[in-house]
C-alpha cells in the first residue's frame, strides 16, 4: 500500500512538472514567433521610441538594410534584436545581414572597411552607419537614433532649410564647446534631416521662401529697419520663423510681433516654486502644457531659463495659442534695478502665474510663428534637460508640417541604481536571508515527517 502511495505521488509530481515545462515552452514559443517582449526599465531601452514608431510607420518606399557583421558575436545579436523592432512594424523594411570576409564585393561596393558598419539603401541613395563603436555592455547606445535619422533622411524628397539669423549677437550655432552655444541645437535639427544655415540679412535682399524657416534666437542688438522689412515680406508671403526673445532686449521685434498675435512682456519670470524640482528663482520648470499637436503626448518636464512672458491677442485672420506656462507661484517682474540687487518680491501689482512662456501662431495656410521667451531653452547647457529639445523640434517639425516626426525622441542609456532605505535594507536582509530560507527548511521537514508516516 505504502509503494503504491508513493508510486502515485511520484507520478503526479512528475505529470505536474511536465505540464508546468510545456506551458512555459508554448508561452515561450508564442512571444518568440509574435515579437513578444516586456520592458521594464525607467527610459524604456529595449522599445523603440515614439519618433521611431512614427517614422516607420509613414514609411512610403522600400528600405533595404544591409548589416556588416561577422556571423557569429554579441555585436550581431545585439543589432538583429534591434533592427527586428523595426522589421515588425513594417513590412517595407528588409534586412541583410553580410559577413565582409564571406562577401568582400558586397563591401567594397558601399564603401564597408570594418565590422559593425550597417547600410541603408533606398532607390538610388544610401546612407552608411558606423554602430561598431555604439553597441556595447548589453545595450544599443544611440544606436537606434543613429538608424531613425537615416530613415527620415532616405524618406525625405525635398530638402528642407532652417536659417539662423545672425549680424546682432545671436546664438552660435557653430559652437559647440561653450554652455551659450548652439552646436548642440544644429547637431539635432540635421539628425531631424533638415539643412541648417546662417542668413545674414544685409547681404541677402530677401529671405527664400519655399521650404524654409527662420529662427531668430536672442538678439543682443536692434535690428535695422532694412531687415525688419525683409522679414515681414517673408511672412507675409507664407514664411515660417521662430522667434527666441530675451528679457530686456528687441523691443522692435516685441512690437513687431504683436500684429502676428503675440503680446511679449517686458518683464521676467520668477518662480521660487521651480527650486523644489530642479529649477530656479529664474529658470521656471514647466510640467503642463495645453492641448496642442506640438504636444500630444508629450510627457516631460522642460526648463525656461531666464524667460520673460509670452501671451496671444486677438487679431483678425490669426489662430494664437499659449502652449506652456509656468506655476501658479510664479510673477512677472518688471522692476529689473530691485532684480538686479537680488531683492525683488512680488507685489501686489505684478502679474502672477501662471504665464505664458511659449506660444505659436497660424495666418492663413502656410505662415506659422512660434514665439519663446527664453533662449537658454536650447543651449548646449539647457538642450539635453529632460523634454528641451523635444519641445523645440516638435515645434519646428510642427512648422513645417511633418507631424509625423513630432514625438519623443530615443532615448540613451543611464546608469539605475536602485535607493532603498535602512528600514527596507532591514526588510529585504530578513526576507531573503532568513524568512525564504526558513521557509524552505520548514517545508523541507513537513514533507520529510509526512513521508515517514506513510
Amino acid at each position: 500500500m505504502r509503494k503504491r502511495r508513493v508510486l502515485i505521488y511520484g507520478t503526479n509530481t512528475f505529470v505536474f512538472v511536465l505540464a508546468v515545462l510545456g506551458i512555459l515552452v508554448v508561452l515561450n514559443y508564442l512571444a518568440w514567433s509574435k515579437g513578444g517582449r516586456l520592458d521594464v526599465t525607467r527610459e524604456k531601452l529595449y522599445s523603440i521610441s515614439d519618433q521611431t514608431k512614427k517614422v516607420v510607420d509613414n514609411l512610403d518606399r522600400e528600405i533595404e538594410v544591409l548589416a556588416f557583421f561577422k556571423e557569429v558575436g554579441t555585436d550581431r545579436k545585439e543589432f538583429q534584436e534591434l533592427i527586428g523592432e523595426y522589421k515588425r512594424r513594417s513590412g517595407k523594411i528588409k534586412v541583410r545581414f553580410v559577413d565582409p570576409d564571406k562577401e568582400p564585393g558586397v563591401a567594397r561596393k558601399y564603401g564597408v572597411t570594418e565590422y559593425g558598419t550597417v547600410v541603408l539603401v533606398s532607390g538610388t541613395q544610401n546612407i552608411n552607419l558606423r554602430l561598431s563603436d555604439l553597441i556595447s555592455g548589453g545595450i544599443v547606445d544611440n544606436a537606434e537614433e543613429e538608424i531613425t535619422n537615416a530613415l527620415i533622411k532616405l524618406s525625405k524628397d525635398i530638402k528642407k532649410t532652417i536659417y539662423f539669423l545672425k549680424g546682432h549677437g545671436e546664438r552660435d550655432i557653430n559652437n559647440n564647446s561653450e554652455p551659450q552655444g548652439f552646436g548642440r541645437l544644429r547637431q539635432l535639427l540635421e539628425n531631424e534631416g533638415y539643412e541648417v544655415k546662417e542668413l545674414l540679412l544685409l547681404r541677402e535682399p530677401e529671405i527664400p521662401v519655399k521650404n524654409t524657416m527662420l529662427v531668430v534666437a536672442g538678439p543682443k542688438k536692434p535690428l535695422l529697419p532694412k531687415e525688419m522689412e525683409s522679414i515681414k515680406k517673408y511672412l507675409n508671403g507664407g514664411g515660417k520663423a521662430v522667434f527666441m526673445l530675451e528679457p530686456r532686449l528687441s523691443g522692435e521685434l516685441v512690437s513687431f510681433l504683436r500684429d502676428y498675435g503675440f503680446n511679449i512682456g517686458d518683464d521676467i519670470i520668477v518662480d521660487p516654486s521651480s527650486k523644489l524640482v530642479g529649477g530656479g528663482d529664474v529658470a521656471p520648470v514647466v510640467a503642463k502644457y495645453l492641448p496642442h499637436e506640438i504636444t500630444e503626448g508629450f510627457r516631460f518636464a522642460t526648463l525656461f531659463p531666464y524667460s520673460r512672458s509670452v501671451e496671444v491677442i486677438n487679431r483678425d485672420g490669426i489662430r494664437s495659442t499659449v502652449i506652456a506656462k509656468t506655476s501658479e507661484y510664479s510673477w512677472a517682474e518688471t522692476n529689473f534695478a530691485l532684480f538686479d540687487q537680488g531683492i525683488a518680491q512680488r507685489d501686489p501689482g505684478d502679474r502672477v502665474g501662471p504665464l505664458g512662456v511659449f506660444a505659436v501662431s497660424e495666418i492663413g495656410e502656410n505662415t506659422r510663428i512660434a514665439v519663446f521667451g527664453s533662449v537658454d531653452l536650447v543651449s548646449n547647457r539647457f538642450i539635453d534637460f529632460s523634454g528641451n529639445g523635444d519641445l523645440f523640434l516638435n515645434t519646428v517639425n510642427w512648422i513645417f508640417g511633418d507631424t509625423q516626426l513630432i514625438s519623443i525622441r530615443p532615448r540613451v542609456a543611464r546608469e539605475g541604481k536602485l535607493a532603498i532605505t535602512g528600514n527596507q535594507m532591514r526588510v529585504l536582509f530578513s526576507f531573503t536571508v532568513i524568512f525564504v530560507p526558513a521557509l524552505v527548511l520548514v517545508s523541507g521537514l513537513v514533507v520529510w515527517w509526512r513521508r515517514k508516516n506513510m
